[in-house]
C-alpha cells in the first residue's frame, strides 16, 4: 500500500498549541574561518579577526521560523543569546516563555549577526536591515596594533534556510560568518636588490595603505550578505585603511624576503574609486627602508611607493584577497596581481591523502580496492586484505557485531568501485556513521557555470546492471545529501537490505529514483527529502523486491514513489509540495499506515520494524521500533 497526501491549505495552522512542539534548549555557535575541507589545517601562519567566541559575545536573531509553510506562533524575531564562556543563554530582547521549533525535522530558516563589540555602530533600519560603518567616528581605519583591533570591527552574520535540530531534537548548531572581507597584502622583495651581497637587502616594508575605502554598508531584507553603499551614495564615506604586519621584520631572506600585512575592508567590487571626481583604480601606499648604498653607516634612505591596480579587484565576504607586489628597486617597478584565498590563510597545501577525510565528494579521488596490491592498512581508502579477512580501516570484518563503517564521503566512492569490481558484498553488514554531502553548494546544479566555474560532482552509483549489491546497508538514521547523477545504488540484489537512510538531491538523477535504480531486496524506514528530477520513481525506479516504510516529500515527476512497481510496497507515502497542513488528515494518514505495517509485520517476523509519527506541522516522519 503506498498512499499521496495532497492537503490544501486549512486556517487550521494558526490554531496549532505550542504544547505539542520541541522547544529549542541549547545552542551552539561556531565562526566559519573559511578552510577548505580537503585542506591540512595543521596551523594558521595568523589568525585574522575572530576565531572563537569570548565571553559576553552576543548573538541576535532577527528571524526564526520554519522555512517552508512558517507558521505566526512558531515564528520569532529580536531572540538574543548571550555567551558566558561555556554556554549560550537567551538574555534581553524578546523573551518568550519557550522558543519551539514546530517539529524535531522541518528545515528552518535561521537569520542573524554577532557585533564584534557592544558598541559597534549598528543600526536598525525597523524594516529587517541595518547599517553599520567601519571605523565609526574615525577619519581612517588603523589595523596597526595588531589582530584585537581587527577583531573589534569583525562582523559575524548568520542566514541559514536549512538549520536543522540535532538528534536530541531540542539543540542546533550554527556557523557564523564573516560579513567584511579579509585583505592581504604580500610585498616581495626578490628583485630590489643589485645582488644577495648587496646592502639594500637590508630593507624594511611598512606603513602599508590602502586607499579611499568604502566604509558604510547595510546588511538584511533579501540579502544574505552584507552590501556595501554605492560610491555615488551622498552618505557613503570613504576611508585609509592602515594595515597590520605580524612580522615587521620581514619573512625570509636576502632577496627572498617578503612582509605580510593583513586588515579588514568592505565587500565590493574595486574596479574605480571616484577621487576628486576623478576614477582611479584600488590604490595603496607603503613606505620601503633601507641603508644608504653610499653610506652604509648613516641614515638609511626612505622613500614611499605608491601606486594602482589595472584591474578589478573582488572583495568578497568571507573571503581573502590576496594582492601581491613585487618590488623591483633596479627600475623602480612594481609588478602586481590578485590572487582568493580562504578567509584565514593556511600555512599549508592541499593534501591529496587527506581526502579520505574531506566531507565532499570528489569522483576524481584516486580511492583503494581491497583486492589493490597497494591496499595495505597504511594506505587504504576503506578495506584491506588482512591474512583472509577483508577489514576495513577501523578494523571490522563487516559481521553483524563488526559491520564495516563508512564515515566519508571517499569511503562512499571506494564502497561503490568495490561493488563495481564484483564484490557483493553478501551476508555482510555496512554502516552509515556520518552525513556524507556530495555537493559544497546547493546553489550549483546546472552542468557547467560559467561564473564560477563550479559543477555539480556527477555520483557514479554503487554497483550496476551485471553486479549487484547483495550486503546490508544500514543507515543509522543518517543523510546521503546533495546526490546528483546516478541513483545512489543501481542495483540492490535479491539478497539486499537497505534501513534508515535519508537521500536529498540536487539537479537530476538519471535513470528512476534516487536510492535505488532497481530493487530487488528490501527497502525499510528510508526517505527521500525534497524535489526530485527522474525519469521513474523518487525512491526507486523499478521494484521487483519489498519497500515498506518508505515516504519522499516534494515535487517528482508523475509524484510517485516507485517507478514501476512489481513488488509488494507496504505503509509508504509521498507527498507534494504541502503549502498547509490539514492536522486531521495527516493524523488519519499516520493511523492507516501504521495499521498496515502492523500487519505487515506479523506475517514478516524477520524485519526489522518501523512506525510512523506524527507530528505537528508536519510531515509524518518514520523511526525504528525499540
Amino acid at each position: 500500500m503506498m498512499m499521496t497526501l495532497l492537503v490544501a491549505c486549512s486556517h487550521e495552522d494558526e490554531s496549532l498549541t505550542s504544547d505539542t512542539a520541541l522547544e529549542i534548549k541549547g545552542l551552539v555557535a561556531s565562526v566559519d574561518n573559511g578552510m577548505s575541507a580537503t585542506r591540512s589545517v595543521d596551523k594558521l601562519s595568523v589568525d585574522v579577526g575572530r576565531t572563537t567566541f569570548a565571553s559576553t559575545d552576543r548573538i541576535v536573531f532577527t528571524t526564526i521560523r520554519r522555512t517552508h509553510s512558517p507558521l505566526t506562533p512558531f515564528t520569532y524575531s529580536d531572540i538574543q543569546y548571550a555567551y558566558d564562556g561555556k554556554s549560550w543563554e537567551r538574555v534581553e530582547g524578546n523573551l518568550p516563555e519557550k522558543i519551539y521549533w514546530t517539529d524535531g525535522t522541518s528545515a528552518h530558516t535561521f537569520i542573524g549577526y554577532s557585533l564584534p563589540t557592544q558598541g559597534y555602530h549598528w543600526i536598525d533600519n525597523g524594516n529587517d536591515t541595518y547599517a553599520g560603518e567601519l571605523g565609526f567616528n574615525k577619519s581612517e581605519l588603523d589595523f596597526t596594533s595588531g589582530n584585537d583591533a581587527l577583531v573589534k570591527e569583525d562582523l559575524l552574520l548568520y542566514y541559514s534556510e536549512n538549520t536543522m535540530a540535532e538528534p536530541d531534537g531540542l539543540s542546533t548548531k550554527i556557523n557564523l560568518t564573516h560579513a567584511l572581507s579579509n585583505v592581504r597584502v604580500v610585498v616581495n622583495i626578490k628583485n630590489f636588490a643589485a645582488s644577495s651581497g648587496a646592502v639594500d637587502t637590508q630593507v624594511g616594508v611598512s606603513d602599508m595603505v590602502l586607499t579611499n575605502q568604502p566604509a558604510k554598508f547595510t546588511w538584511g531584507g533579501d540579502s544574505k550578505n552584507l552590501r556595501v553603499l554605492n560610491l555615488n551614495d551622498a552618505s557613503q564615506t570613504t576611508k585609509s585603511v592602515k594595515l597590520w604586519c605580524p612580522e615587521p621584520d620581514g619573512e625570509g631572506d636576502n632577496q627572498s624576503k617578503t612582509f605580510t600585512f593583513y586588515g579588514l575592508t568592505t565587500p565590493q567590487d574595486a574596479t574605480f574609486h571616484a577621487i576628486n571626481g576623478n576614477d582611479q583604480s584600488l590604490g595603496f601606499s607603503f613606505t620601503v627602508t633601507y641603508p644608504d648604498p653610499m653610506n652604509p653607516q648613516g641614515a638609511p634612505l626612505v622613500k614611499t611607493y605608491q601606486g594602482a591596480f589595472g584591474q578589478t579587484v573582488n572583495f568578497n565576504s568571507g573571503v581573502c584577497t590576496t594582492l601581491n607586489i613585487s618590488l623591483n628597486h633596479r627600475d623602480e617597478q612594481m609588478f602586481m596581481d590578485v590572487t582568493y584565498t580562504d578567509w584565514n590563510f593556511v600555512s599549508t597545501p592541499d593534501l591529496g591523502e587527506l581526502r579520505k577525510k574531506s566531507t565532499f565528494m570528489d569522483i576524481n579521488s584516486a580511492v583503494t580496492t581491497h583486492d589493490m596490491p597497494t591496499a595495505t592498512i597504511d594506505d587504504a581508502t576503506w578495506l584491506y586484505i588482512s591474512g583472509d579477512a577483508v577489514k576495513d580501516i577501523y578494523g571490522n570484518d563487516g559481521t553483524q557485531e563488526h559491520p564495516y563503517r563508512i564515515t566519508s564521503a571517499s569511503q562512499l566512492l571506494s564502497f561503490a568501485k568495490e561493488v563495481k569490481g564484483g564484490m557483493t558484498f553478501e551476508d555482510k553488514y555496512i554502516r552509515l556513521d556520518a552525513d556524507i554531502t556530495m555537493q559544497a553548494s546547493t546553489a550549483k546544479t546546472s552542468a557547467e557555470d560559467a561564473d564560477s566555474k563550479v559543477s555539480p560532482v556527477s555520483w557514479i552509483g554503487i554497483g550496476d546492471a551485471a553486479h549487484a549489491f547483495h550486503g546490508t546497508l544500514l543507515g543509522g538514521d543518517r543523510y546521503i545529501n546533495r546526490l546528483c547523477g546516478s541513483p545512489l545504488f543501481l542495483n540492490l540484489g535479491t539478497k539486499a537490505v537497505v534501513e534508515q537512510l535519508h537521500v536529498t538531491t540536487i539537479g537530476s538523477i538519471s535513470g528512476g529514483g534516487a536510492l535505488a535504480e532497481t530493487n530487488a531486496g528490501v527497502i525499510g524506514g528510508c526517505k527521500v527529502i525534497d524535489d526530485v528530477e527522474t525519469t521513474g520513481g523518487a525512491l526507486v525506479g523499478t521494484n521487483d523486491g519489498i519497500v515498506y516504510a518508505c515516504y519522499h516529500t516534494g515535487l517528482s515527476n508523475g509524484n510517485r514513489l516507485i517507478g514501476q512497481d512489481h513488488g509488494n510496497t507496504i505503509g509508504c507515502y509521498q507527498a507534494s509540495d504541502i503549502t498547509s497542513f490539514d492536522e486531521a488528515l495527516v493524523k488519519s494518514l499516520v493511523a492507516t499506515l501504521n495499521t498496515s505495517l502492523t500487519t505487515w509485520y506479523a506475517s514478516h517476523p524477520n524485519l526489522t520494524e518501523f512506525t510512523f509519527v506524527y507530528s505537528p506541522a508536519s510531515y509524518p516522519t518514520v523511526k525504528r521500533n525499540q
